[in-house]
């Protein structure tokens, strides 16, 4: 569940090339353009269906990136991560379980979608006339967190609209941005979780 949601906490954030003149030219193109940010800070609506489980959950996310390092509100839990260490607090049971990055791993939502830059395949699909244009991204090989990703964008602005992805089990997590922002100046302890703070939360250390 934490690498569905990386990978779309980095695509959420993604701006799209004037020049690339295909969809796997354009996916490419942006996810160059990501990795040039200083920052970015993102808000976005969520949402999760599973017909065949009766299930339809909405609810509202925010995040802030910078390199490798990353900081992620969403679905009750706070995901704090300097880079090397990710504290990973659970809101509600007053819980933060403290793990080390993985190198090799799903290290952050910029590693997470570099790593299918060569990866997958990219086609539009739809009307290509109409002025929200969708590019379906599928991974060329196997992969247990996804089976697709539709990506809707605005021709006219060339900003990201919407992103829904598809895992292997028949749900759909709908994804719709709200706010978007780049390299703004960030205060230091952004992306490091300070216990002090929080005085009544257990710990759970399993480096």
């Amino acid at each position: 569940m934490r690498k569905i949601i990386l990978l779309i906490i980095s695509i959420l954030t993604l701006n799209f090339c004037t020049k690339a003149q295909d969809a796997e030219q354009i996916f490419k193109s942006a996810v160059d353009k990501l990795k040039a940010y200083k920052t970015i800070e993102i808000a976005f609506d969520y949402q999760m269906r599973n017909e065949e489980a009766g299930i339809d959950e909405t609810m509202t996310g925010t995040g802030f990136m910078q390199g490798d390092a990353y900081r992620l509100n969403v679905a009750g839990q706070d995901m704090i991560c300097d880079g090397t260490t990710l504290w990973t607090h659970i809101i509600d049971s007053e819980e933060v379980m403290i793990s080390s990055v993985d190198p090799d791993g799903e290290s952050s939502p910029l590693a997470t979608i570099t790593s299918y830059y060569d990866n997958v395949n990219a086609e539009f699909t739809g009307n290509a006339d109409n002025t929200l244009k969708s590019i379906e991204i599928t991974p060329k090989e196997d992969d247990n967190s996804f089976s697709k990703l539709l990506v809707v964008i605005d021709s006219k602005t060339l900003n990201l609209n919407e992103v829904h992805v598809f895992d292997n089990n028949g749900s759909e997590f709908v994804y719709k941005i709200t706010k978007f922002v780049t390299d703004q100046e960030l205060p230091a302890n952004t992306f490091i979780f300070n216990e002090d703070d929080y005085p009544n939360v257990e710990v759970i250390d399993m480096r």
